[in-house]
């Protein structure tokens, strides 16, 4: 598992996110307190709060994650 911080700072990176992680085989969390919401849903990833970093749980080894960081790049912290 690769775990890394991202700032989400407008209602259009929630797509980005969202559009990088449908496209990958494995599971991505996000996680903001105690709020938890698979990055592959949209509905989700709605109820998080952008006002602070959130935290991505990548459910793969670094080799296979490296499209998502690429794609993800521009939001990490």
């Amino acid at each position: 598992m690769i775990k890394v911080r991202i700032k989400l700072d407008s209602p259009e990176r929630l797509t980005e996110l969202n559009a990088a992680a449908a496209a990958m085989p494995f599971d991505i969390d996000v996680s903001s307190g105690w709020y938890v919401a698979d990055a592959k849903s949209l509905v989700g990833l709605f109820g998080l709060k952008l006002s602070k970093p959130i935290r991505v749980n990548i459910y793969t080894d670094r080799c296979n994650a490296q499209p998502f960081l690429d794609s993800i790049q521009a939001m990490l912290v």
